[in-house]
């Protein structure tokens, strides 16, 4: 009887030891990231445009509220004031200032961008491009505060001389006012 437990034992931990020492097939992520190619990737101009817009709205928003949420007098403040003016075409306070009233007015600690839809108006000889999103505001317990529409103009430079494909995103303005139809005089 005890051989019987004893060899019932060996046996256990044999076939312990061989399904242990079973190779799996699987790879490291750095190992599929190497491998992967582009090729089954398609995307057109437009979605890439809208990919590109929405990844910098969030930024921009992100940044802006942990500025708002901060002393506004630390290197890391000037920091994140310096890089928030660097998201617009022309480096002018006002177009900050007018995004931060509103985050401070709300005691905003998170922002999330969402239903982003990209759109182009023809004035004259230029072409406006716009992004229509909605932008909603939670507090620092996470609730929501409210949820906004918000339209916004950005402008793609190109980055070179050299280069045909290459461009660099900036804003003109956030939260573009519909003007009036009527003029007054």
């Amino acid at each position: 009887m005890k051989t019987n437990k004893n060899l019932l034992f060996s046996f256990f931990i044999i076939a312990i030891g061989i399904l242990s020492c079973k190779k799996e097939n699987t790879q490291s992520d750095i190992d599929k990231l190497r491998e992967a190619t582009n090729s089954n990737v398609s995307i057109d101009s437009t979605q890439a445009i809208a990919s590109i817009t929405q990844q910098k709205l969030q930024e921009l928003y992100d940044i802006s509220a942990l500025y708002s949420s901060g002393n506004k007098n630390t290197a890391v403040d000037t920091l994140n004031y310096n890089q928030i003016q660097g998201y617009f075409l022309k480096k002018d306070s006002a177009n900050v200032k007018n995004l931060l009233k509103e985050l401070d007015s709300l005691k905003v600690k998170n922002v999330k961008v969402k239903n982003l839809q990209i759109s182009s108006e023809i004035k004259g000889k230029d072409t406006l491009d716009f992004a229509n999103y909605t932008v909603e505001y939670k507090n620092k317990e996470q609730k929501t505060l409210g949820e906004v529409n918000k339209k916004s103009q950005y402008k793609l430079q190109k980055s070179s001389a050299n280069s045909k494909k290459e461009f660099k995103f900036y804003f003109v303005e956030v939260d573009v006012k519909e003007k009036d139809s009527v003029s007054t005089g």
